[in-house]
């Protein structure tokens, strides 16, 4: 699904003590399509103490987040942030909608579009439109793209990642319009 009305679309990310259903999210970022951020929060988790294997990749401590309120403390705004977008943009976006379904209540009953713009890579590259790639990571493809992180940005930090997610979105689109 390809939309350019970048002020209705919402790029979002998500860092989390794990992968499963019971894991918890311990970041939430969200942009809209033209780049402003509209969240970024950092979240003491209700049920873990610890994340050794997801700590190695997003670098959040639990002392880092002991201070942080409960994402549910947020839930309602998190809900009227995503109540009025026309699509929601990820990298991997079934997996951060799932978490925050499992993380913030009533998130479920949204009605919401969404696209996964690594699939969306993946289509026009399998279409030869867009360079074969090895590796179809996010850091992989928005470096190959292009994206350079700003200074004191690393990526595996959700605001980083929405970031580089909207760049990759603008460079197929800029592909498929040539």
């Amino acid at each position: 699904m390809i939309h350019t009305d970048f002020s209705k679309i919402l790029i979002l990310d998500t860092e989390t003590t794990g992968l499963a259903n019971t894991d918890e999210i311990l970041q939430l970022s969200v942009i809209d399509g033209l780049g402003n951020v509209l969240w970024d929060r950092y979240y003491q988790p209700q049920n873990h103490t610890s994340w050794y294997y997801a700590q190695k990749v997003n670098h959040i401590s639990p002392e880092f987040v002991a201070d942080k309120p409960y994402i549910t403390e947020d839930s309602e705004d998190i809900i009227e942030l995503f109540r009025s977008c026309e699509l929601v943009l990820g990298y991997n976006t079934k997996f951060d909608l799932r978490m925050l379904k499992n993380n913030v209540p009533q998130f479920q009953e949204l009605d919401l579009k969404s696209d996964d713009v690594h699939n969306l890579y993946r289509k026009y590259e399998n279409e030869n439109k867009l360079p074969n790639l090895e590796k179809h990571d996010l850091g992989s493809v928005s470096s190959f793209l292009g994206f350079v992180p700003e200074e004191n940005e690393e990526m595996h930090n959700s605001l980083t990642d929405v970031k580089a997610t909207l760049f990759i979105y603008k460079k197929i689109l800029q592909v498929l319009s040539n």
